[in-house]
């Protein structure tokens, strides 16, 4: 709450505000947002009420405390603005309510074998992971029939899947689990998590699309694909450490920060809950035994050659929640001409091609060879990932061993 001058100057401050009929029709018309802070700035400035820049928010404020010396007019319409705002609190809880009953949010997750017995048509497969070498890391991934996306590659391809081999491919739209003869989880695919909820995909893939967008040009040569949030620890050749940033105004930070975190909290929660408790048990406590929170990523499908992730957790969690053809004539897909989509999921140590599709929940184990499938110009596919970087892990121990954590946050 700002220094005032006098009580002499705090009511003729309000009195102002009550003479304001422009402030005082928006205040009646609840229109007011927390930018429109010029109804503030030249009363406060006039009646030298503070010695600093006074803001809609000091207002509020100052109201709650000194209500008593406001005039009529301004009172009755500053707690009639209340009981709006209340009662749209109100509103918007129990329209969450709502949706976390019909996600299923407050749920526990089952195990496998309860889940097989209420999602219909999900199968239950037995696959050992088989760590082989003919299968390098660094090997480019492409859909059979989009090989002509191969023409400037000049390094190792695989085409998925390879003829004569015994392949699995999880179809558009269906689900799977697969699991080796030790009963413990290699991959998790579950369509359909918010299927009862469609406009929140809609909602998650404008901030994203918004996120990927403010990240294009922070960094030269960065298109804005792959967008981090939360703690960073840099590239592995430099040593850095701390909160990812972006060139946005306070302002726009707050909003978007918030929408980022709401869809990320959701992610979370409906991973938690839609994955088997298997899989879910063990990478919760990872993060409890790590001291860190689920450490988070969103944006666009990158095409990712073979790999190994190195993470902390035994598996990492994604939600893919759009791919689709945006451009038919540069993705070169017709009738006569029926290319995958590519940017398909591809764990190469147990033979299987997850086709990509909205609203699926999947789950891997990082330590084997995975990656995804070159797409095709044209094409749309991105989701959000919660993975936990073992790199991120080593920062963050370091950064608190040398004190540098616990200065950001006391400042």
């Amino acid at each position: 709450m700002p220094k005032i001058a006098s009580k002499g100057n705090l009511e003729e401050f309000f009195a102002c505000l009550a003479a304001d009929t422009a402030f005082m029709s928006a205040l009646q018309a609840n229109s007011l947002s927390a930018q429109d802070n010029h109804y503030i700035v030249h009363p406060a400035v006039q009646v030298q009420c503070s010695n600093t820049t006074m803001t809609l928010e000091d207002f509020w404020c100052l109201f709650a405390h000194h209500s008593s010396i406001a005039p009529l007019p301004l009172s009755k319409a500053v707690h009639a603005h209340r009981k709006w705002q209340k009662k749209q609190h109100n509103v918007e809880c129990g329209a969450k309510r709502t949706v976390a009953k019909a996600l299923g949010l407050k749920n526990d997750a089952f195990p496998y074998a309860k889940l097989a017995e209420v999602i219909p048509d999900l199968e239950i497969i037995y696959h050992n992971h088989e760590d082989l070498n003919e299968y390098k890391r660094g090997t480019t991934l492409v859909d059979v029939g989009n090989e002509d996306l191969l023409a400037n590659l000049t390094g190792p391809f695989l085409a998925v899947p390879p003829p004569g081999k015994d392949w699995y491919i999880v179809s558009p739209g269906k689900s799977a689990i697969f699991v080796d003869t030790e009963g413990k989880i290699e991959l998790v695919v579950i369509h359909g998590c918010c299927g009862m909820c469609p406009d929140i995909l809609e909602y998650v893939n404008g901030v994203i699309s918004e996120a990927v967008h403010d990240c294009k040009g922070v960094h030269p040569n960065h298109g804005g694909e792959l967008i981090q949030y939360g703690w960073n620890a840099g590239a592995h050749h430099l040593c850095v450490f701390g909160l990812t940033w972006k060139n946005l105004t306070d302002d726009e930070h707050q909003q978007k920060d918030g929408a980022t975190l709401g869809i990320l909290a959701l992610t979370w929660n409906l991973l938690t809950t839609t994955l088997p408790e298997e899989v879910v048990a063990p990478t919760k406590a990872a993060i409890a035994d790590a001291g860190l929170p689920p450490m988070a990523s969103k944006g666009d499908i990158k095409d990712e050659p073979i790999h190994k992730d190195r993470l902390y957790a035994p598996y990492a969690f994604n939600w893919v929640t759009e791919h689709r053809v945006y451009d038919h004539k540069l993705a070169k897909i017709a009738p006569s001409n029926p290319h995958s989509l590519g940017g398909n999921y591809v764990d190469v140590s147990i033979h299987v091609v997850v086709t990509c599709t909205p609203d699926t929940a999947m789950c891997l184990q990082p330590e084997f060879k995975h990656g995804a499938t070159l797409a095709r110009p044209g094409i749309l596919c991105q989701g959000t990932a919660i993975n936990f970087s073992t790199h991120i892990k080593d920062a963050y121990g370091a950064a608190v061993k040398a004190g540098g954590l616990e200065l950001l946050w006391n400042t």
